[in-house]
């Protein structure tokens, strides 16, 4: 009886699926379904570096990397940075290791500092690899390398050339024109430094008494003159190698140097003094000197007489480029000097170089240094009608 009514039960369950009457809809029932899904919102990070630069041992190079938010929100970001052993990297504007806030497609720029280590091996590279990651959950985070490689440092002109060594009796004043080059890709300054071989000589820079030149231009040349003192006690033969070393000030920080020899020769009779009084005032071109010539020796002596200006504005010497004059035993020779001031340059400062070099034999240069300070005209108390 039992199993009887399993067998029915059974068939009515497989009549009712089985017939298509039974799962049927009614024929106004709803045949379209729709299905609403809400995504989250989410931040993103991606990380672009730049391409890869080539340094020497002790450069600091500097990369421009991008950091971008991929997401649908505004997010901020907390950056990473990872070297090579030994190299050094550093974040200059994100110091506190954060970016942003970025909207969503917004781009930062994150400068990365690198420093090749002094001892690098040439050729050898370092990865640094910057890594950015959201603060906002799920907190995405991207990361991309850039890699610096090591190269000898590019031979550059020399920065300080220096002039022909002259000669000179004891207590002459010599004066050298030394040259600055700026040899970097940049404006720069430079700090100047002098040092002498002999104790007792003195040496100067009469025109960069701050012992600084420039700004410099890249590939501009500065001339730099220097005085050499030669004591009055100095040997004759005895020899001095003055050099002056120019230091930039900025990165690249480079030095270079160059020496010039004074060597100290016999008297030659020959004296060389120059009027500190001149003449011009602002209004005028013209400032107006004297030098003195003096024939100490037995002999009568013919001299070349010329001058120049520092800044290279023009001297005429008794009207002319230079002049030629017999100076006599025991007697004195003037000759005036004129400076052709430069048009709006009154009351600039310069140095006035004058040289007296004797004709026949070996060459005598006396050479004295002045300076040019134009004045203000007076005040005029009445008034022309």
């Amino acid at each position: 009886m039992l199993a009887s009514a399993r067998v029915w039960v059974a068939s009515l369950i497989f009549a009712v699926i089985a017939s298509p009457l039974a799962v049927a809809p009614p024929a106004d029932a709803q045949q379209d379904i729709s299905i609403t899904v809400e995504l989250e919102q989410l931040p993103g990070a991606s990380v672009t570096a730049p391409s890869g630069e080539n340094g020497s041992p002790g450069d600091t190079l500097y990369y421009l990397f991008w950091l971008q938010n991929t997401g649908d929100i505004s997010a901020t970001y907390r950056l990473s940075l990872d070297v090579a052993r030994k190299w050094s990297a550093m974040l200059p504007q994100h110091t506190n290791r954060q970016a942003g806030p970025l909207e969503p497609g917004a781009v930062e720029i994150v400068p990365v500092a690198v420093t090749i280590p002094s001892d690098a091996e040439m050729g050898s590279t370092g990865a640094t690899t910057l890594t950015a990651t959201a603060n906002e959950k799920p907190r995405p985070s991207d990361y991309d390398t850039v890699v610096t490689t090591v190269v000898p440092q590019p031979e550059l002109p020399r920065t300080v050339v220096a002039p022909p060594g002259q000669s000179g009796a004891p207590g002459a004043t010599l004066v050298y024109e030394f040259q600055v080059r700026n040899v970097g890709v940049s404006d720069a300054v430079y700090r100047l430094r002098l040092f002498s071989s002999q104790k007792k000589w003195s040496c100067s820079l009469p025109a960069h008494t701050d012992g600084r030149v420039g700004p410099l231009a890249p590939d501009q040349v500065a001339t730099v003159p220097v005085a050499v003192e030669i004591p009055m006690t100095a040997t004759v033969g005895t020899t001095c190698d003055t050099t002056l070393r120019a230091i930039r000030l900025g990165r690249p920080r480079i030095s270079d140097e160059d020496s010039v020899t004074t060597r100290v020769a016999a008297p030659s009779g020959l004296t060389l003094s120059l009027s500190g009084q001149q003449r011009a005032q602002v209004g005028d071109d013209t400032a107006v000197y004297g030098a003195a010539v003096t024939n100490n020796g037995g002999e009568p002596r013919q001299i070349l007489l010329t001058a120049r200006s520092t800044r290279g504005w023009p001297v005429e010497v008794a009207g002319r480029d230079s002049a030629t004059v017999a100076v006599p035993p025991g007697k004195t020779i003037a000759v005036t000097l004129a400076v052709k001031i430069a048009e709006g340059q009154g009351g600039e400062r310069d140095y006035l170089i004058v040289t007296v070099q004797t004709h026949g034999g070996a060459p005598v240069r006396l050479q004295a240094v002045a300076t040019i300070m134009a004045r203000q005209m007076p005040f005029s108390a009445g008034v022309r009608q």
